[in-house]
């Protein structure tokens, strides 16, 4: 064999080396690792089964790890466990918009890719991405919704979850600002329930006693808006107080099929987990440019009167 035919039989093994090498690294395995508020709320259901079905289908290995509760402190502990597994990417519900802070910084200093989904945290320059609804739009229509049934005059009451987060309060505090805007002869008093539906019972118990001019509560979510509808049967006022609630769990959605309550606001967390798992391969396979950084999705806004429709109906939440 010539000179020349030793260097090109050479060439071409290292270029079928290069090839096979490149072929490989186009193929590994990721794993996402998604942590939710918290591991029974069919908000994060509803995020594990289309996050663990977008994963599948992109070729990717998927964990759902949470704690039971909705609380930075639960939640810390599965974030620091799961650290040692090392994921490829990690979406994540925080419990609060600093608290967690140091153990993402973890996570971002070992190279792996965060992605904020449904609520966020206030060092946005560590994410990759975060997806969220559009929770200013949704409080600001179930102000609206019950303005109309109040016909403008009368209290309201919102009530939040915990004090440290993000989306429920937002949703309170655009609540709060249309009315102000839009509907000023109308009282908004606030309460917070801690997460916890006989909390927010108790407390609309108390409202209803305090206010007797009480036409219309704003649950942030679905805790809230069950635990009012629960005191406001209690105290037969079902006929002059209006209930606005957020989050389509089944629970909810047969409150509002019986007239329970009156409007629920929506989220898409089917659609959020799916984009995240998207947003997280785009990123660890060198496509980054194509995420964006924040996305926020519109509410659906579900009645009585519209639920079975097709495009109302699917997006009730897992259970």
């Amino acid at each position: 064999m010539t000179s020349i035919a030793v260097l090109a039989a050479l060439a071409a093994v290292l270029v079928s080396t290069a090839s096979g090498a490149s072929h490989k690294a186009s193929h590994k395995k990721f794993t996402v690792a998604l942590v939710p508020g918290d591991s029974t709320d069919p908000f994060y259901l509803s995020m594990e089964f289309a996050g663990r079905a977008e994963a599948k289908k992109l070729g990717m290995n998927f964990i759902w790890q949470g704690a039971s509760a909705f609380s930075p402190e639960a939640q810390a502990p599965v974030l620091s466990a799961l650290l040692a597994k090392h994921p490829s990417a990690l979406l994540v519900a925080p419990t609060d918009p600093n608290a967690l802070t140091s153990i993402l910084k973890q996570y971002k200093a070992a190279h792996i890719p965060i992605i904020t989904v449904d609520t966020t945290i206030n060092d946005k320059a560590i994410l990759s991405a975060r997806i969220t609804s559009n929770n200013a739009q949704g409080g600001a229509a179930a102000a609206d919704a019950c303005a109309t049934a109040m016909k403008g005059t009368g209290a309201a009451a919102v009530i939040y979850t915990t004090p440290g987060t993000t989306t429920t309060n937002a949703r309170g505090q655009a609540f709060v600002a249309e009315m102000k805007k839009k509907h000023p002869k109308i009282t908004v008093y606030t309460e917070f329930d801690n997460n916890t539906e006989s909390t927010a019972t108790s407390q609309v118990s108390s409202l209803l006693l305090a206010h007797r001019d009480l036409k219309c509560v704003f649950g942030t979510n679905d805790y809230a808006a069950e635990g009012a509808a629960t005191a406001v049967d209690a105290a037969h006022e079902r006929s002059k107080v209006t209930i606005a609630g957020y989050d389509a769990e089944p629970q909810l959605v047969t409150l509002l099929r019986k007239g329970t309550i009156d409007i629920i606001v929506a989220q898409k967390p089917a659609m959020e987990a799916t984009i995240a798992v998207q947003d997280a391969y785009d990123v660890l396979t060198g496509k980054a440019r194509k995420v964006k950084k924040s996305v926020q999705l519109a509410n659906v806004i579900m009645t009585k009167s519209n639920i079975n429709k097709p495009s109302i109906k699917k997006w009730i939440y897992k259970s």
